[in-house]
């Protein structure tokens, strides 16, 4: 299981890389279309296009990474003062919660990438169609939805079966005396 983790992380991580160089890319675009609105009073024509087809592809592509690698928000103020049992019983409902929302999500991009194909909607000004884009970024929720499985599927077994601890703060010694 550590394995197929392992592997699920560096792909994510590589996804997520992606849709950082992409974002990249926008920052880029409108950086150059400002300067030559603000220089020249020529803009750079399409970059909403852009930015409007390619931030949904950039978002999802970063979820499947906070998933994998655990990075959501959480609240451990129960886990906290219930025990390791208790906080890993907290973190399969929080598994749970955090797949059934990421189900949700890519069974409702599916349909809306979908509407978009059927509909023919373009872009304002490039005219490029919209819905191959919406349609990667509902795969790239789908993705998610399957690490997301493969987290809670871990966080069970760990509770289950029982781990590693996470590292706990250790107490102060000699020269960490706290004043």
């Amino acid at each position: 299981m550590e394995n197929i983790e392992r592997r699920i992380k560096g792909v994510a991580r590589v996804v997520a890389l992606i849709g950082f160089f992409g974002l990249l890319l926008l920052a880029a675009m409108t950086t150059v279309d400002i300067l030559l609105r603000w220089l020249f009073n020529a803009p750079l024509h399409g970059v909403n296009d852009v930015s409007s087809v390619v931030m949904a592809i950039v978002i999802a592509a970063c979820i499947p990474a906070n998933l994998a690698m655990k990075q959501n928000i959480s609240v451990e103020v129960l886990g906290s003062i219930g025990g390791t049992r208790t906080r890993r019983g907290l973190d399969v409902v929080a598994s749970l919660f955090t797949l059934v929302f990421i189900i949700l999500m890519a069974w409702r991009f599916v349909p809306y990438a979908e509407g978009l194909r059927e509909t023919g909607d373009r872009t304002w000004v490039l005219g490029w169609p919209i819905w191959p884009w919406w349609m990667a970024a509902s795969a790239l929720m789908i993705a998610a939805a399957i690490v997301q499985v493969l987290v809670t599927i871990s966080d069970i077994a760990t509770l289950i079966l029982g781990g590693p601890d996470e590292a706990e703060p250790s107490e102060p010694t000699g020269g960490d005396a706290i004043l």
